[in-house]
């Protein structure tokens, strides 16, 4: 986990880069508080596992137009799936992860149509969860929740108010790293009515 964390340390600073390169620009298009609300697709790392889906909430507020910092709020299922566990055929129940992370993105333009980077750092929690023998049903194991920090790089595009976004999370040790594809409608971050200019005559 470690060395995977350093992996996405330089993506986490190339978007702070951008971000901080662009904040200088004052002209606004869109109004800089929205919230997302959406459901994931998410896909465990272990091929063991079967894949499953949640629930995410995003409130975010755009520095300007392209640099937006605010927090992700979620909870996924990850599938049950069989293997051998201490010679016995045996399956693993289903599992709830949730995690608070705080997010920074970068988006790519000002059109109602704009690809983004993301990055997420936060806490990952896993719920309780059983592995139950196949032959009898009997309880071979209970596992703990487990709390970690945990990392996670995305990419996504914008289109009004229809949001995409596909997201990697290295969740922390004891707790199954996923992939999640989220699909959400944006609340607020609409454009910004200008004034209209007044071309009356003045004679």
């Amino acid at each position: 986990m470690k060395n995977k964390k350093l992996l996405v340390l330089p993506f986490f600073f190339l978007l702070i880069t951008f971000g901080l390169s662009s904040a200088q620009d004052t002209t606004r298009v869109f109004k800089p508080f929205k919230v997302d609300v959406g459901i994931n697709l998410t896909f465990p790392s272990d091929s063991k596992l079967a894949a499953g889906g949640g629930l995410f909430v995003e409130p975010r507020y755009g520095i300007n137009d392209q640099f937006h910092i605010g927090l992700n709020i979620a909870s996924n299922i990850i599938g049950e799936g069989d293997f051998i566990f201490n010679n016995t055929e045996a399956t693993i129940k289903a599992q709830a992860i949730s995690n608070l992370s705080f997010i920074t993105e970068y988006h790519f333009n000002k059109e109602n149509v704009r690809p983004f980077l993301g990055f997420m750092a936060g806490m990952y929690r896993r719920s309780d969860y059983e592995i139950v023998d196949n032959d009898d049903g009997t309880v071979i194991t209970r596992r703990n929740n487990s709390v970690h920090f945990g990392l996670a790089p995305r990419i996504g595009l914008i289109a009004g108010k229809f949001r995409l976004n596909t997201t990697y999370h290295f969740t922390g040790k004891n707790i199954t790293d996923f992939l999640s594809i989220g699909m959400g409608i944006q609340f607020g971050g609409g454009k910004i009515n200008k004034p209209k200019r007044n071309y009356e005559s003045n004679w």
